[in-house]
């Protein structure tokens, strides 16, 4: 009877024991669905404000890029003022332009003379 006993726990045992392998199988495929899901949508995050962080860095560059061309086209009509102004200054006085360009070389040569 003790070993039909011990028959019994032991086939009641083995048959535990197998459940219990398919209960553990269950709960590791669990978690690796759980972590893959997880997995997925941290990167759909992440890449969500990649996309964002993108479209924020174009805008700005643009933004950027218009203020830089307005700059230059005001730098370039302004310039063109002054070459007009300039030039109409030397038609006025031909003789007073041609003093100040030789005032300019000569201070030009005194300041580039070595000591």
């Amino acid at each position: 009877m003790a070993d039909t006993n011990a028959q019994e726990d032991f086939s009641k045992l083995t048959a535990d024991l197998a459940v219990l392998r398919a209960d553990v199988a269950k709960l590791a495929d669990t978690l690796t669905t759980l972590a893959r899901s997880q997995g997925e949508a941290a990167a759909d995050a992440v890449s969500s404000r990649v996309r964002q962080g993108k479209a924020k860095a174009e805008a700005t560059a643009s933004e950027l890029m218009d203020e830089g061309r307005a700059a230059y086209d005001e730098a370039r009509e302004r310039a063109g003022k002054i070459g007009g102004d300039v030039t109409a200054v030397i038609e006025r006085n031909p003789l007073g332009a041609v003093a100040a360009a030789l005032g300019v070389g000569f201070l030009i040569g005194l300041l580039s003379r070595g000591r």
